[in-house]
């Protein structure tokens, strides 16, 4: 278990808010950013943050889900959005029939079981960047 996950398991058993912890773990990452850095806490990204932190919650059903680069209308996966989490996924869900070579996946579909968050950014070098900088909230890769 991450330290993040951790700090959210001992905030629900003390009826601590979800949006106060966002927000407290954002000024401690900015902080311990500009102690490495040497550069200035940056507020406005410490509210933006946690103000995303609660969008995610309504809108994809998870504090801070994990991203994912999609093809959208385009040729090229330009666009991002939350990772599925529906059942089934592994199975019938994101496989293209008639790929070459016969069935194959495709994670960087979009399909109705994905969550409604989906956003296009025209660009590929964009969506890839947006992908890390979001993933790198989630805690994704702290030890346990």
């Amino acid at each position: 278990m991450s330290a993040r996950d951790e700090l959210y398991e001992y905030a629900d058993g003390a009826h601590l808010g979800g949006e106060y912890l966002d927000e407290l773990l954002g000024r401690v990452e900015a902080e311990a950013v500009a102690r490495a850095t040497g550069r200035p806490v940056n507020e406005k990204l410490i509210e933006a943050r946690a103000q995303a932190g609660l969008l995610f919650e309504v809108e994809a059903g998870e504090r801070r889900p994990m991203w994912r680069v999609i093809f959208t209308d385009s040729e090229s996966p330009t666009g991002f959005a939350p990772v599925c989490t529906a059942e089934g996924v592994d199975d019938e869900h994101h496989v293209i029939d008639d790929g070459v070579g016969g069935p194959m996946r495709d994670e960087q579909g979009v399909y109705d079981c994905c969550p409604s968050l989906q956003v296009e950014t025209y660009s590929t070098t964009l969506a890839a960047y947006v992908v890390e900088l979001l993933n790198a909230d989630t805690g994704a890769g702290e030890s346990s």
